[in-house]
């Protein structure tokens, strides 16, 4: 990796740090949180969701049982392919891939998230149309509130199951 590259990739994260600073638009409640960054060959996606919605609960797991449950959450949400998968075209690899949660401290404060960070390089960015968001599948409903940007500005859009793709751009990948 070269020195323009982290440059490149530190630059996306603090626009994601601050854009997630700023909040989701009102009303997004209990809806979890995704932000999609296109910046040459750099995605960088950043992941909020409620622990309540993604395990039943938002405070220190009282059993094993609850130990487990966030356990397989982290271990499904630290793998990229299970949150957003590039369309194949784009030839996109994973470069970060990363899920924590306040739930595996001590005293957790409600309430609590599961956060996750993600990076691809991606060999033919202009054919990255389009992600699929197969983390919608695993979080039962639950509403995902999209920021995405990328080289024709930002847009905020609610997704949710059975709907899995999202333009990267203002094109539409399935027409």
């Amino acid at each position: 990796m070269n020195t323009r590259t982290l440059w490149l990739g530190g630059g996306l994260c603090l626009l994601l740090a601050v854009t997630a600073a700023a909040g989701p638009r009102d009303g997004a409640g209990q809806a979890g949180i995704l932000e999609l960054a296109l910046h040459g060959q750099a995605l960088v996606a950043r992941l909020t969701l409620p622990s309540s919605q993604v395990v039943g609960f938002d405070r220190a797991p009282a059993n094993d049982q609850e130990k487990k449950a966030v356990s397989d959450a982290l271990a499904r949400l630290g793998q990229a392919r299970y949150v957003v998968e590039p369309l194949a075209e784009a030839r996109c690899s994973v470069t970060r891939e990363q899920a924590e949660s306040a739930l595996t401290g001590e005293q957790p404060t409600p309430p609590t998230h599961f956060t996750g960070r993600y990076a691809w390089h991606c060999e033919n960015p202009k054919a990255l149309l389009a992600v699929d968001i197969p983390l919608l599948e695993y979080i039962n409903g639950m509403p995902l509130e999209t920021l995405v940007m990328g080289a024709d500005g930002e847009r905020w859009e609610t997704v949710r199951a059975p709907r899995t793709r999202i333009p990267m751009g203002d094109q539409d990948p399935d027409a």
